[in-house]
């Protein structure tokens, strides 16, 4: 499809841009410069125009250091792979030194360019419009992405430069890979605190510098979905901003982080907790997994950075202790020991993931499941509420991702939860379920299939 991307120094309005086109709130937007730090796309729809939109961190030829050169790395990309930019300046500001020289190297790219003079509404941006020829390209579009205003504008510049045939054939490539994907494409989310590796894994799993790393927490930002396929099976990997502590958390920017983060579980198949295999499990780790659990997702423990531990098999021991002494709602949860700095264990991971979203879409017949039930409960029956029994009646499956159940009795607001749990984990054994966050559901009555 065809691909366009926004540019322009910090704080000029690229994000606003972005989602605007997009449709969603994808990319988090601050007044705080320097906000958007990796390449996010997303497909963007003006009109009867569709194409792929590249939202890039802020130019800024002042900035130095590793992180600053990772940025402009990014942003480079995102040009050399666009077939058009859309280079973005405050009208209100005019046209500033850095805009100048960044014009230069745009020309050298050969890519066509749209001057676009964000901020414009009213009168306030006639000086970046006025100035905006001294960039030295042809087409200015006056603009305001916070109200929208100029749509029609961009349009009129771009329906004359994305080719139709984009537009007819935008589903190809998933019309070709139709017949070799095992599922629809699986939503694999890196969750984690700041600073666990969650970006150089998501670069190691599809080898190649896609997000910024470094040594610094709290790099990533935005929410960065990134494509990839693996054993013919097609993945949407996303890279989220560490969680931490809600008392620590005061900046507005890290509250949309957080937000962005925890929206992430939430659409996530399948999310990968990374952890610090040399520092081991904390507390705050397993609430992050308990939260996981809790949205129904698949999880798997990821623990990196796995080449520095020195003791191995007494840490293996110690994270799965925690897990089954913390994580009690959820039984034999897989863990991967990986390093994503050295691409060691990602095969493993990926297997994993593809044999989780196998068995959350498990269904098991009705007639197969009451088979199982009445041998369980005749050898461990429920226990008795005021001296009366309580009657375990009937068991179907009313859904998968997760797989849930629902148990009909004749009293369920008196059943244990130790007995609830004993039912969980007999299904878990018995069904191949184990690792899995499974769903149950007590229900008042007789077999509902059955008349009278």
């Amino acid at each position: 499809m065809f691909k366009v991307a926004l540019v322009g120094r910090p704080n000029v309005g690229k994000s606003t841009l972005f989602n605007r086109l997009v449709g969603s709130r994808n990319a988090i937007v601050n007044d705080q410069p320097g906000v958007t730090r990796d390449r996010k796309y997303g497909t963007a729809k003006l009109a009867d125009l569709e194409f792929i939109l590249i939202d890039t961190a802020g130019i800024d030829d002042t900035l130095k250091g590793n992180l600053d050169n990772e940025i402009k790395f990014q942003t480079n990309v995102a040009i050399e792979e666009s077939d058009l930019v859309i280079f973005v300046i405050d009208g209100r500001a005019g046209v500033l030194p850095a805009e100048k020289t960044f014009s230069k190297k745009l020309k050298i790219s050969n890519k066509p360019v749209i001057i676009l003079v964000n901020k414009c509404e009213g009168s306030g941006g006639m000086l970046g419009l006025t100035e905006s020829s001294s960039l030295g390209f042809e087409v200015s579009v006056p603009f305001s992405a916070e109200h929208g205003e100029g749509l029609s504008d961009l349009y009129d510049e771009l329906k004359d430069k994305i080719p139709l045939i984009d537009n007819l054939n935008i589903d190809n490539t998933i019309i070709n890979e139709t017949d070799t994907d095992l599922f629809p494409t699986i939503r694999l989310g890196i969750i984690g605190r700041p600073n666990t590796g969650k970006s150089t894994l998501l670069n190691s799993i599809v080898d190649q510098k896609r997000v910024v790393t470094g040594s610094k927490a709290g790099i990533t930002r935005d929410a960065i979905e990134v494509s990839w396929t693996h054993n013919k099976q097609s993945f949407c990997i996303v890279d989220t901003a560490g969680l931490r502590r809600k008392s620590k958390i005061s900046d507005a920017i890290e509250k949309s982080m957080i937000s962005d983060t925890l929206k992430s579980i939430k659409y996530s198949n399948i999310c990968i907790l990374l952890f610090d295999a040399s520092v081991g499990l904390e507390k705050q780790d397993l609430v992050i997994a308990r939260m996981i659990v809790g949205e129904g997702r698949g999880l798997i423990i990821g623990a990196n950075m796995w080449d520095k531990v020195i003791n191995k098999e007494e840490t293996k021991n110690n994270i799965f202790h925690q897990l089954q002494n913390s994580l009690s709602q959820i039984r034999d949860v897989p863990v991967a020991f990986i390093s994503g700095l050295h691409g060691n264990g990602i095969k493993s991971l990926m297997n994993i993931s593809l044999d989780i979203r196998r068995r959350l879409d498990i269904r098991i017949s009705t007639g197969k499941l009451n088979r199982w039930l009445s041998p369980i409960i005749e050898n461990n029956p429920a226990p008795l509420y005021k001296g009366k029994r309580n009657r375990i009646r009937y068991i179907t499956q009313v859904n998968v991702r997760p797989p849930t159940f629902a148990l009909f009795m004749s009293s369920p607001e008196n059943l244990p939860d130790s007995y609830s749990r004993f039912i969980v984990s007999s299904l878990m054994d018995d069904f191949d379920l184990a690792g899995l966050p499974i769903r149950l559901m007590l229900r008042k009555g007789n077999n509902p299939y059955v008349e009278g």
